[in-house]
């Protein structure tokens, strides 16, 4: 595939497709299913799946994705986090800027044997209630989280960087913009080549059910990861750097050109970088994002 990727960019005279895979979080997958060294030659992004770590399938309460491993973690417990499962790929031969760590925007949710039992690890009956909108009993939307927050009591897990909330017989384990924040900081500090999403239409990304604006989870991971773009990679149909100034009294982020549907502003400490769409996308202002037209 790397070399019919090759060759077709030769013969179009544009850049090479990307080459890119998800990969499991798991260590004992990860051990059977993939030769790391040498599948790292090949691709050009390894989305790591740090999701779905606990569930309701193991008859107990515990978060989607944490961060860390907790202090009562034991046996393979200890491998089910996402600092883990980032730096076994890595020390396995993946190189780090090639690593994507995963964000998740949902919950994993379980139903209590019973409700006064509602710390970590209390024994569950069931998947938690099927969301409004989502429809699916074990898992809810972040935009339904936050409609389940009300009224609920929120826990902040300290070692693990995640939150989790119960309120009644139901029990959630989630991430929200603090946990996507501390996450991204933690993704800089390791080097890792960036962040991968699932998944956007998760979010609340029409603004009216968080309180948070539209797309809290997006914007968070947005602004930790922001700064100077590099020019090693811009934007998907590349940028330079403009001396106009239209950035001058500008916040960090991403703007519309109004005299170029196709180019759009990354605004940076001041600074203004002109980026390009790919061929046959737009700036869409709903997402910042290229999108088609």
């Amino acid at each position: 595939m790397y070399e019919a990727f090759e060759q077709e960019a030769a013969q179009s005279n544009k850049a090479r497709l990307l080459i890119s895979a998800a990969v499991s979080a798991g260590k004992g997958t990860i051990e059977t299913a993939y030769h790391i060294p040498q599948m790292s030659k090949y691709m050009d992004l390894i989305n790591v799946m740090t999701c779905d770590l606990r569930g309701s399938w193991e008859g107990f309460t515990g978060e989607d994705s944490p961060l860390f491993a907790g202090p009562n973690d034991h046996g393979d417990y200890i491998y089910f986090n996402v600092d883990y499962a980032m730096n076994y790929w890595k020390n396995n031969g993946a190189p780090a800027e090639k690593l994507m760590v995963g964000f998740v925007a949902y919950a994993q949710t379980f139903t209590l044997t019973n409700p006064s039992d509602h710390g970590l690890d209390a024994p569950t009956s069931s998947p938690g209630t099927a969301g409004p909108y989502t429809q699916e009993a074990g898992s809810l939307a972040y935009f339904e989280v936050c409609g389940f927050l009300k009224g609920a009591t929120e826990v902040w897990n300290a070692p693990r960087e995640v939150p989790y909330a119960y309120k009644g017989n139901q029990w959630i384990g989630y991430d929200n913009p603090k946990s996507f924040t501390i996450k991204a900081d933690w993704l800089l500090k390791n080097n890792f080549g960036g962040a991968m999403v699932w998944a956007i239409a998760l979010d609340d990304f029409t603004g009216t059910f968080c309180g948070q604006g539209k797309y809290p989870l997006m914007n968070a991971i947005k602004s930790a990861l922001g700064g100077a773009p590099k020019q090693k990679g811009l934007a998907p149909g590349g940028g330079s750097s403009s001396g106009s100034g239209c950035c001058a009294d500008k916040s960090n982020g991403l703007y519309a050109n109004p005299k170029s549907k196709n180019t759009f502003y990354n605004c940076a400490n001041g600074e203004t970088y002109e980026e390009t769409c790919q061929t046959g996308l737009v700036f869409d202002t709903c997402c910042l994002c290229c999108n088609w037209s």
